[in-house]
Parts: structure tokens; C-alpha cells; sequence
């Protein structure tokens, strides 16, 4: 079983979309492109295989029973509907895998069924000797071990014209990574989140018999949202980024963006570069801010950040500090982040 990240060349972090809107009359125009953000768990770059393990431990607050005691249900059943919850969460994780892992598969495990006797929820780790004896077993590295899961339902029935059903889902997992090779955890978290589901109807029985879904599967679906929670920390990913740019006080600043939509940034750069020269600080400030843009989307943060710093350098030198230089300020803050980010995105892709 193979499990690898993609290493694929970033020499551009970002795909371009641009919506540029031109108009001598404005100040400012706005660029949308997209970046790539760095997952908040870095895993190892030299980690290829990992399994999905279900700790599959119950606490006598689990049962249905238990349940409806604590929390006053009038309305409910007597069936337990968590069996396939581990499963439904192991799906929303591999079916939600990102773009920069390719995958042959993902073991899911389930360990033996633990019924635990105190009433306090707790998690001692899995000893090294297990975790070694699972991914040696399924031919991994690490470990994603779904140490706890939980998802109960409260339901609302509403009676005006029609027939009104509100249902919350609220859900909870921990999940802790175990590297048997360091003896290392690399993460260990709790995700809690809800999911609501309004339904209506003018007839009770069609409402409650047709319309609405089962408490099973309410339950499933909130825990592959889970799953996708889960994912989505140990994946880079595309986010939509926009951009204002100086267009007005002189015709090369507006100019320059025709160039850009065209993706030929030699040529607007060249341009702002000109711009960044005049005498006129406000003018320069503007130029070398739009450089500092130009060269994030390229992604060129070393050089955005060069830019930026000039921005703020032409703006201070400035008799009258126009309003305007709180977003050169903003921008700068924003450019640093951007730089931890890339920092992270070279971690994961072992580029350092």
C-alpha cells in the first residue's frame, strides 16, 4: 500500500485569476488570485504511508440511555445508531485528501472494542509497542488515530401554517498522530463543531416519515465532517486571495494592469520599477506598493517584501502622511505572515 506526497515544482504558489477592473475615476482596482496556505500540522516530508485508526472505546456515557438521562430527551429510540460513525469520519478524511498527496489507499483499523469503566472521559496513549506492531502490520510510517468520537442529535418540532423540524447535530473527535520511529506525537487535538438541518412540510406524517433523515444518518453525515475537519489541517490548500492596487496619479500605474491581465509581469514591473524612481514620494510609494503585489502573486515573497519595505520608506519621507499608508502598513504585516506561511509550505514539501 503507497502513500506518497507529490512533489510538484511551486514555481509559482499562486494561480491566476484576475478580475481587474479599470477606471481612471478610482484610486484603487482589486486582483484576485489564489495562494497556497501551509496545512497547521506539518507532517514530515519524508513520511509517504499513514493508516487511519479507530481506538474504538466506549465510556458508559455513550449509551443511548445515558444520553437521553443527561440531556432530558423526551422524544427517542432505543436503537444505537454510532456503529458506523469511525467509518463515515475515516471517509470524510480520505475522500478530502489534498491535491499534494496522492494516494493508493489508506488503512483503516479498528481496534478490538474497549468498554471502559469510569464515567470521566480519558485517552492514555497507545503504547510504542503497539503503534510499531499496527504499522508494521499495515506497512506505514505514522499513525492518524481516531482516539474519540461523539455525535448527538437534539430535534425541535415547530407547528404555525406548517409543520416546521429543526435538528442539531453536534459533533466532537480527538485525534492524536503517533511516529513510532521518534516516539513522537505530532499532533493531539479536539475538533467540536455542529450541523443543523431544517425541514418543513404542511403533513406531520410525510415530514417525519419522508422528509426527514434518520438519526443514523444525521449522525454519519456530521462525522465525515469531521473527517474533512481533520484533513484540512495536514493539507496545504488553494485560498482565494484579493489585492488592491494603485491605479490612479499617474497613467503607468493604471496602464501596467493591461500588461498583468495578459500574465506579462516583466512588462509592469518594469514599468512600476520607473515609477519607483520619481521624485513624487506619494507617486513611488504607490509604484513600489504595487511591485510589492505583483511580486506576492508571482510568488517572489522575498522580493514583495523588498518592495514593501520601500513603500513604507517613500510614505514616511512624506511631508503630510496621507491616510492611504494604513494600508501600506496592513500589507506589510500581511506580507510577513505570508513569508511564516512559505516557510511551512517548504517543511512539508522537504524544501528546506
Amino acid at each position: 500500500m503507497e502513500f506518497t506526497k507529490s512533489h510538484t515544482k511551486l514555481v509559482n504558489l499562486a494561480i491566476l485569476l484576475l478580475v481587474i477592473a479599470l477606471s481612471s475615476c478610482k484610486t484603487i482596482s482589486s486582483v484576485q488570485f489564489q495562494a497556497l496556505e501551509a496545512p497547521k500540522v506539518i507532517l514530515p516530508s519524508d513520511v509517504s504511508r499513514i493508516a487511519f485508526v479507530d481506538r474504538n472505546m466506549h465510556f458508559p456515557a455513550d449509551s443511548t440511555e445515558q444520553y437521553y438521562i443527561v440531556n432530558g430527551v423526551v422524544l427517542k429510540d432505543s436503537l444505537d445508531n454510532t456503529g458506523g460513525m469511525p467509518l463515515s469520519c475515516y471517509q470524510g478524511f480520505v475522500q478530502n485528501l489534498s491535491e499534494f498527496w496522492s494516494q493508493d489507499s489508506i488503512p483503516f483499523v479498528s481496534l478490538p472494542r474497549e468498554m471502559m469503566l469510569d464515567t470521566t472521559r480519558h485517552f492514555t496513549p497507545l503504547s510504542w509497542e503497539t503503534v510499531t506492531s499496527i504499522c508494521r502490520l499495515n506497512q506505514v510510517d505514522i499513525l492518524i488515530v481516531l482516539e474519540d468520537i461523539q455525535a448527538f442529535t437534539s430535534q425541535d418540532l415547530v407547528e404555525t401554517d406548517t409543520y416546521w423540524v429543526t435538528n442539531e447535530i453536534r459533533y466532537r473527535g480527538i485525534f492524536r498522530i503517533y511516529d513510532p520511529l521518534y516516539q513522537k506525537f505530532y499532533d493531539n487535538r479536539l475538533i467540536a463543531d455542529s450541523l443543523f438541518v431544517e425541514i418543513s412540510d404542511s403533513n406531520l406524517d410525510r415530514l417525519v416519515n419522508e422528509k426527514l433523515p434518520s438519526r443514523r444518518e444525521m449522525m454519519n453525515d456530521a462525522v465525515y465532517e469531521l473527517g474533512k475537519d481533520y484533513v484540512d489541517l495536514i493539507s496545504p490548500r488553494w485560498v482565494d486571495v484579493s489585492r488592491d492596487y494603485f491605479v490612479s496619479g499617474d497613467k503607468r500605474l493604471s496602464t501596467a494592469l493591461y500588461f498583468i491581465k495578459k500574465n506579462d509581469f516583466d512588462t509592469a514591473i518594469n514599468m512600476w520599477e520607473s515609477l519607483s524612481k520619481e521624485m513624487d514620494m506619494k507617486l513611488a510609494g504607490r509604484a513600489a506598493y504595487n511591485l510589492a503585489v505583483v511580486h506576492e502573486m508571482k510568488g517572489d515573497l522575498k522580493n514583495a517584501r523588498g518592495w514593501i519595505r520601500k513603500a513604507m520608506y517613500f510614505y514616511k519621507n512624506m511631508k503630510n502622511m496621507p491616510s492611504e499608508y494604513k494600508e501600506i502598513e496592513a500589507y506589510a504585516l500581511v506580507l510577513n505572515s505570508r513569508w511564516v506561511n512559505g516557510k511551512k509550505i517548504e517543511r512539508f514539501f522537504g524544501e528546506e
